[in-house]
């Protein structure tokens, strides 16, 4: 689990703030079921506090990046995939909550640390 007390600001994040609830609806936007809304929201204010600049250095292989602090162990397979081409893209929160979404769909919420969801 993510502390809040290891996040910084990624150097050129976005410094624009929106709401939860604004992530959320983008979540949506970019495939996630309604029915993860609870989940979504919750993951994401947990890893992150819903800011899409947070970042998590200590956390292994490169630190967690983020509105879901996808680890860097998933630079890679997300840059195979399309879906981002650097680390840095992990910092714009359409891309990373796709990327997240396609982590979800494999592997349900254990990349996240918890199977408090009825998906996958």
């Amino acid at each position: 689990m993510l502390i809040a007390a290891t996040l910084t600001h990624a150097p050129g994040a976005d410094a624009k703030v929106n709401t939860c609830r604004d992530y959320v609806d983008l979540a949506r936007q970019v495939g996630w079921p309604k029915s993860e809304r609870a989940n979504i929201r919750r993951i994401m204010y947990r890893e992150s506090r819903c800011f899409a600049g947070a970042w998590n250095r200590k956390d292994p292989h490169g630190g967690s990046y983020g509105l879901m602090q996808i680890n860097g162990s998933n630079v890679g397979w997300a840059a195979r995939n399309g879906w981002i081409t650097n680390r840095q893209d992990l910092f714009h929160p359409r891309k990373n909550l796709r990327v997240a979404l396609e982590l979800w769909e494999l592997y349900g919420w254990r990349p996240w640390g918890t199977k408090s969801s009825t998906s996958n």
